[in-house]
């Protein structure tokens, strides 16, 4: 490690340590002050120096982010100033503005929360073979573990992660502005920060050119992947804590490359012994609910870099993702095509096919840090560079006026603008460049001159030599494509480019990659279209495992021979509730049923398969799985936080105490006009929204997919979720992952048997196995698309309809969702909704929404009725039939309410003659008038909410024991 590496690891560690990660907690309360105590001793066990920490990045830092609120020297501390959050401990949502009152932590001496953090972060000091301090590895192991609560002390708990950075203002984490500080002293060093923001591509497409759910995972986890190799160029250069975008903390690839890093310094056991002390999954879990088979990275990421440095790290990071991606192409055509040693054809179609591969486009925005003769932020250059653009951003904007000014409060400084106000402007002028730069692609054209790819129809498929090109498909006899068919997911008649090939082996290499990180590496991993299908009615079987169904199974497994078949992987819900019948034989024979049905198919056997199967369910196998598309709703407005709509007022940050100070002077016009600004975009804020980004895919969303519902979670990076889905969990999947993107709902009133296993939703947090992780807020909406398909439908087909339905919800005005049932035999039936108004007064949080009064948990409890073993549901066709001779709504003869009122008491009618709730009408009634965007469409839209709430009652497809009740189709 060279002189300028080490100092700049030293520099990070003093950044640091320039504040107590339990400041909040002894503010105000130690005799020693939060200065002089964990973090004194800490810089002396580092042979840290008061010169070593740049100051000007904490002054940015808490600039970009909060009011200064400067203690001036000879003065004391303002009344309005002063927040003892031991007493008085609040925390506030970021974004949405919510409060949550913890009590009272007055119990927690600041003595010993003091030393439990000394201790903490000194067990965190890696030394080497001469007792020297590993600096790097030191401010790594800070940087990941700093924040652990499990490391810490048990009676403090969860309070750790989110402890505030200033108790005036809780609505960041101190690790957000340790983070901040660090960032910006690595990008202080000799030189001015900037904005590196970098996106790649293609997404979308190359992820649906997949013709089995195998190809779904690899293309998006080999996106996820390369991603990752890009940023990694980053972090080894300049830390983790330069990205802004993604949040890295507790991602599992992160976690591995630290573990390598370890590893080759000789501290591997002392990481591998943390990791496993705040359970971290990735370590442990052989199978594919490991977090290492999670594709959580967004193809787009955002970090802060030496200016100077910018263009060489961009230009390091597109060379370091092109390269990974050939050397893993090469690998996988070695595998198909044999010995590599011989120059073959095949290399140089890899070589011509992978030469822009994938697309990338970076900008560079310089943050400056200067001032001019009155000693303001310097802006001149950024406000010009933005007149480019045609905008003038922030500096048009009335909170520019409000902050480029000193504010004196009571003769004190209430706030002093430095360099770190214009964050805002350098964050919009960066992604106005990206934007820009993704419009004016080159274009290279890639010569294909033979037949193509047997998947993406695009390249030449691979050969051993340019001849074998122009043999047609039907003609070819000896191809090593023909002699791998049935090995690593290849199909009969496959013949594939060098980017297919590589998606197509990439769960291969993938596990063997993992090298010794699992003992026990999963086979088979990628659960399929019919094995997700037919997960609704294992679930049965294993919800009414009796006696005689273990002897049903042991008599299906002898007559058909199932242990001779193939194992699949079943969602991991299921697998779990299997597994806790603690017999193996009959987890072993349930495993194989899909697969000998698959290799049965149209066989005789296959018939009679499907027949014992049938009367050990006691009713058919399911036949139809469901796709789910999830997307955050203006992702972009939240990004830039220059709307009305998503901003919060700067008084609603502050801790109560504060505002109602400070609500005084505003006689003041240069304190009230700071009052009623708006709060503009801030290195905080983005830390928000990539951390509730980074635990929603990483944590609550997989465990609303896997553990609660049974389900494979296909991709889930930023703000992106694609997941497989039991037909049976669809609708509680689509209600709960939009519920838990808001971090905000009320569950009352759901059916009974919807097991959220410990996930809390409150005021935009989200509480999982003791872990609190803030969300995008009650402001905060998302869309979903979804489709129900019969599992041997085109994969590719299916993949359109369901980016369709995705654009219907996002068309129907956001906060919405288009669930579509494309039947086996025929037409479609489906629902496009609000999920809940979110009517709220400005700069205010909706409330919790009660979720079972919601349209998707009214389609829930009206299929939960209709799945009874006592009743019919003949009311939903009966309805169908009388509701097209009905009169129009809004016609001469009846006014609305009337209208309704006649609608409601009919279908009233219908429901109970069936043995239904009546209840169920009227609401049927006003959620179709409010979808409907024209009246002459109510009817319309009240006949596609039952049929579809009615396929969803079939053959045990409502959620929970109703539908193990309810048997054979009626």
């Amino acid at each position: 490690m060279t002189i300028n590496a080490t100092a700049l690891w030293k520099k990070k560690l003093a950044a640091w340590l320039h504040d107590p990660a339990e400041k909040a907690l002894v503010l105000m309360r130690d005799d020693v002050g939060h200065e002089h105590g964990s973090v004194q001793t800490l810089r002396k066990l580092l042979g840290i120096m008061g010169a070593d920490f740049d100051k000007r990045a904490d002054w940015f830092a808490a600039a970009a982010d909060r009011p200064q609120w400067p203690c001036e020297p000879g003065r004391p501390r303002p009344a309005w100033a002063n927040v003892r959050f031991a007493k008085q401990p609040l925390l506030i949502h970021p974004l949405s503005g919510e409060e949550i009152d913890l009590g009272s932590l007055d119990e927690i001496a600041a003595k010993h929360i003091r030393m439990v953090s000394l201790d903490h972060f000194s067990d965190l000091i890696e030394r080497d073979a001469n007792g020297e301090p590993e600096l790097r590895l030191t401010y790594l192991a800070f940087w990941r573990f700093g924040p652990e609560p499990a490391l810490v002390a048990p009676e403090i708990g969860d309070l750790w992660r989110v402890l505030p950075a200033d108790t005036r203002v809780p609505d960041h984490s101190i690790w957000t502005h340790l983070d901040t500080v660090s960032a910006l002293t690595g990008a202080l060093a000799d030189d001015e920060p900037a904005l590196l923001s970098m996106s790649f591509g293609p997404v979308q497409g190359f992820i649906a050119q997949a013709r089995s759910t195998s190809d779904l995972w690899a293309g998006s986890h080999l996106l996820s992947s390369l991603v990752w190799e890009g940023l990694k160029v980053i972090c080894e250069a300049l830390g983790p804590d330069a990205i802004v975008f993604p949040s890295l903390r507790g991602v599992a690839a992160v976690d591995r490359w630290l573990l390598e890093l370890a590893d080759a310094s000789g501290h591997g056991e002392q990481w591998r012994q943390r990791f496993a002390t705040i359970k971290a999954e990735w370590l442990h879990r052989a199978t594919d609910a490991n977090p290492l088979f999670a594709a959580t990275l967004p193809n787009k990421f955002m970090a802060i870099v030496p200016a100077r440095q910018a263009e060489q790290l961009a230009r390091q990071v597109v060379a370091a993702v092109r390269e990974a991606a050939r050397a893993w192409a090469a690998e996988a055509a070695l595998r198909v095509l044999g010995n590599g040693d011989a120059p073959f054809h095949w290399q140089e179609q890899l070589d011509r096919q992978f030469a822009g591969f994938p697309e990338a486009q970076w900008a560079i925005a310089e943050w400056p840090t200067g001032s001019d003769s009155d000693g303001l932020p310097n802006a001149e250059r950024l406000r010009q560079a933005l007149a480019a653009y045609g905008t003038d951003s922030l500096f048009g904007e009335k909170v520019w006026k409000v902050l480029n000014r000193d504010v004196t409060i009571d003769g004190a400084k209430f706030f002093k603008p430095n360099a770190g106000i214009v964050y805002p402007a350098v964050h919009e002028l960066v992604e106005r460049s990206l934007s820009a730069a993704k419009t004016l692609r080159p274009f290279s054209p890639l010569p294909q001159h033979g037949h193509r790819c047997t998947l993406c129809g695009e390249r030449e498929w691979l050969t051993e030599a340019a001849a074998q090109l122009h043999i047609p498909a039907g003609e070819r006899r000896e191809t090593p494509w023909l002699d791998k068919a049935g090995k690593f997911g290849i199909r009969k008649g496959e013949h594939l480019c060098g980017v297919c090939t590589l998606k197509r082996l990439w769960p291969t290499l993938f596990v063997e990659g993992l090298g010794e990180l699992l003992n026990d590496k999963p086979a088979r991993f990628v659960i399929s279209t019919h094995t997700m299908a037919l997960a609704t009615s294992l679930d049965r079987l294993v919800e009414n495992f009796r006696p005689e169904t273990r002897e049903g199974l042991s008599a299906l497994s002898r007559k058909f021979s199932l242990l001779d078949h193939q194992p699949v992987a079943l969602p991991n819900s299921l697998h779990t509730r299997l597994c806790s019948l603690r017999d193996r034989n009959v987890v072993e024979v349930v495993k194989r049923l899909p697969s000998a049905l698959d290799e049965a198919r149209g066989e005789e056997a296959e018939g009679r398969l499907a027949e014992d199967i049938t009367r050990l369910l006691g009713a058919r196998p399911e036949t139809y799985y469901a796709l789910l598309q999830m997307d955050g709703d203006h992702m972009g407005a939240w990004l830039a936080g220059n709307e009305a709509d998503y901003q919060c007022r700067f008084p609603a940050t502050w801790h109560p105490q504060v505002r109602a100070s400070l609500d005084r002077f505003r006689g003041d016009p240069a304190v009230a006009a700071y009052l009623d600004s708006s709060r503009p975009a801030s290195p905080a804020r983005h830390a928000a929204i990539s951390a509730a980004l980074n635990d929603f895919s990483t944590h609550v969303a997989r465990h609303i997919v896997e553990n609660v519902c049974k389900g494979k979670l296909l991709y889930a990076g930023g703000d992106d979720v694609l997941a497989m889905l039991s037909v049976d969990d669809l609708l509680p999947a689509m209600l709960l992952l939009r519920a838990a993107w808001s971090g905000s709902a009320d569950l009352s009133g759901l059916p009974r048997d919807i097991d959220v296993k410990e996930l809390q939703l409150k005021k935009g947090y989200a509480r999982l196995k003791g872990r609190l992780m803030p969300m995008m807020g009650s402001r905060a909406s998302a869309s979903i698309g979804a489709v129900v398909a019969h599992h041997q439908s085109p994969l590719s087909a299916v993949l359109c309809e369901l980016r369709r339905a995705e654009g219907l919800a996002k068309a129907h005005g956001r906060n919405a969702f288009c669930l579509r049932v494309i039947k086996r035999g025929g037409g479609e039936v489906g629902v496009t909704s609000r999920f809940w108004e979110m009517t709220h007064a400005a700069n205010t949080a909706p409330a919790a929404p009660l979720l079972a009064d919601t349209a998707l948990g009214l389609l829930l409890r009206f299929a939960e009725t209709l799945a009874q073993p006592n009743v019919s549901r003949r009311a939903v066709y009966n309805a169908i039939e009388w509701l097209s001779s009905l009169p129009e709504r809004n016609c001469d003869r009846m006014n609305d309410e009337d209208w309704r009122q006649m609608l409601a008491s009919n279908l009233a009618y219908q429901i109970a003659k069936q043995g239904g709730v009546v209840q169920h009408a009227r609401e049927f009634v006003d959620l179709a008038c409010r979808e409907s965007a024209r009246p002459a469409e109510t009817a319309r839209v009240l006949g596609d909410l039952l049929v579809t709430a009615e396929f969803f009652a079939r053959n045990g497809r409502a959620f929970g024991q109703a539908a193990a009740q309810a048997g054979a189709p009626r």
